[in-house]
């Protein structure tokens, strides 16, 4: 089989753990891998209110590089053709336009801890890919510690 998995990512162990999976699945599958991380619009808050805008923008765009580095590098080490790329909007959004662009045959996203939820819980961009995707997703659960 040839074909796209694509893979959401962002800097969190979460992402990562689920960049491991679609790596293994396009190693399988002999396809190949497209990596997407979205920077979603922010209003900074509390102590960030007053940092440098551009400063802040930047932070969050080299955080973004660095996990698609990350991801391109496992790709490496298990010889799958890695691509990548930062969007910028909602990520759901974003999400199911790039997949819908690089024509992926699966997509592949992390479940997200949540911190003193006690059952699995799935965010609300999950549920939107989940909902609206046109190809199978594979959502990755949070492994216990």
């Amino acid at each position: 089989m040839t074909g796209v998995v694509l893979v959401a990512v962002n800097d969190s162990e979460q992402a990562f753990a689920a960049a491991r999976v679609a790596v293994e699945y396009a190693r399988v599958l002999g396809a190949t891998l497209h990596a997407v991380t979205v920077i979603e619009p922010w209003e900074p808050s509390g102590a960030l209110r007053d940092a440098d805008p551009a400063l802040l923008a930047r932070a969050r765009e080299r955080s973004a590089a660095a996990a698609l580095r990350h991801v391109a590098a496992v790709g490496a080490a298990a010889d799958v053709e890695v691509s990548g790329v930062t969007r910028k909007g909602h990520v759901g959004a974003v999400i199911l336009a790039e997949a819908d662009a690089v024509h992926a045959t699966l997509i592949v996203m992390a479940r997200v801890s949540r911190p003193g939820h006690a059952l699995p819980y799935v965010g609300s961009q999950t549920l939107r890919v989940l909902e609206f995707a046109a190809v199978p997703v594979l959502v990755v659960p949070t492994r216990p510690r």
